[in-house]
């Protein structure tokens, strides 16, 4: 067996590596992330004109893990609310990407070019300047550079995995797509299942990660960081969010039970709050269901799905049949059942989402606490010193390191 000799800084290189992987901060995500800050920031700067969509395509050098971006498609949008007089907000940061369902093998396909497509959407008043842009983009420089290293992780993880099941992408499509009940502890529950998708749990270490080191923080520093983070702020509510609380809001929010139940048709007047209660939850339930399917029809149908369900058996009278449709239909068939296993029990599933919400929240604090590993070891490395006046450096050494305690006993086991 051969033996490779490397030296102390390629030892370390190679260590800091490894360790990035362990906790799943692909090497090279947060310098890319900043570069990706510098080059949106830019650009932003440069609009003088109010317009609703904005955009930019540039060559790009952006390496991620053993992944390099080399195009940047960026589209900023600006949207008006009615009624909104607040500032420039960013509601939203998100990266494209383009899959298709492959019929030999029956899984979905994503895309494997070295090209981002970066969305940063705007909501503004109707009162905004094109400099407002600028301005809130680059307000909070830390926090922003790691939602761009957030969203770089998630373009990594479609690049490394090539290939996956359709489900999982329509489950996690589902909520972010927008779905409002107009009720608050429903939106709290919405907002969790949203939180709590696997796509949305790989990229979290990176988000907190870059947040750590642009920060500065040293691991003495790390325990009040990371409970004060806003990730891991987020992940104890969910975690406390249990299916008590989920009843108990309702019931503290029954005017807006009703104003949904009367939305769909029903009579709240003549229902108990426990039938009123049951009857929100069997809407929002439908309605996750019914979400789930679009997104996996959308994704999952090709021309001849299409044909088949406009004009059913009269297809297979005059088109060949595509190939393993029969398989295909069987995966839908089973992704039905997957999605509707609730049906006539809603509450159950609530409970159990609940659940979930604990177990998994609980799993993805563990993990990024793990981001402690990529802070540097403290330098306990020692120095001889002159000491030219005596009293002033011990002055000196008190206000850095604090008064030494005068003690009467040994404090150590002999």
């Amino acid at each position: 067996m051969k033996k490779v000799i490397i030296t102390e800084t390629q030892y370390d290189l190679i260590s800091k590596s490894l360790i990035s992987e362990a906790v799943g901060v692909p090497e090279f995500v947060m310098d890319s992330a900043e570069k990706l800050y510098g080059i949106v920031s830019a650009f932003l700067k440069k609009i003088d004109k109010k317009q609703d969509e904005y955009k930019l395509k540039t060559n790009v050098n952006l390496p991620i893990g053993d992944e390099v971006l080399r195009t940047l498609k960026l589209s900023v949008h600006t949207e008006e609310l009615a009624g909104y007089k607040g500032k420039v907000e960013i509601a939203s940061m998100g990266v494209s990407y383009a899959f298709k369902f492959d019929r030999g093998i029956l899984m979905q396909i994503n895309e494997t070019s070295s090209e981002i497509e970066l969305n940063v959407n705007f909501v503004t008043s109707s009162e905004w300047e094109p400099k407002d842009l600028y301005d809130r983009f680059v307000r909070d420089e830390v926090n922003t550079i790691s939602v761009m290293a957030h969203e770089l992780k998630h373009r990594f993880d479609r690049l490394k995995k090539k290939v996956e099941l359709v489900g999982g992408t329509a489950d996690y499509q589902a909520y972010s797509k927008g779905m409002s009940f107009g009720i608050p502890v429903i939106e709290e529950f919405m907002r969790n299942s949203y939180f709590i998708q696997n796509a949305e749990n790989l990229v979290r270490p990176t988000e907190i990660a870059t947040r750590m080191i642009k920060k500065g923080i040293t691991r003495d520093e790390f325990y009040e960081f990371i409970t004060n983070d806003i990730v891991y702020d987020e992940l104890k509510e969910i975690k406390n969010f249990s299916f008590e609380h989920l009843i108990s809001g309702l019931k503290s929010q029954m005017g807006r039970c009703d104003e949904l139940l009367k939305f769909v048709g029903l009579k709240p007047k003549t229902m108990s709050i426990e039938k009123k209660i049951e009857e929100v939850l069997i809407i929002v339930y439908v309605n996750i269901v019914n979400a789930k399917m679009e997104a996996f029809d959308n994704y999952f149908f090709d021309h001849y799905d299409m044909m088949v369900q406009q004009m059913g058996p009269l297809v297979k009278m005059f088109m060949e049949q595509a190939p393993n449709q029969e398989e295909k239909e069987k995966i839908r068939d089973k992704y039905i059942r997957y999605v509707i296993k609730y049906e006539g029990r809603e509450i159950d599933f609530f409970k159990d989402e609940c659940e979930k919400f604990n177990y998994i929240a609980t799993k993805v604090m563990k993990k990024i606490s793990k981001v402690y590993s990529l802070l540097p070891e403290e330098d306990k490395t020692q120095t001889n010193e002159s000491i030219l006046d005596w009293d002033l450096h011990q002055k000196m050494m008190e206000k850095k390191y604090g008064k030494r305690p005068i003690e009467n006993t040994y404090n150590f086991k002999k």
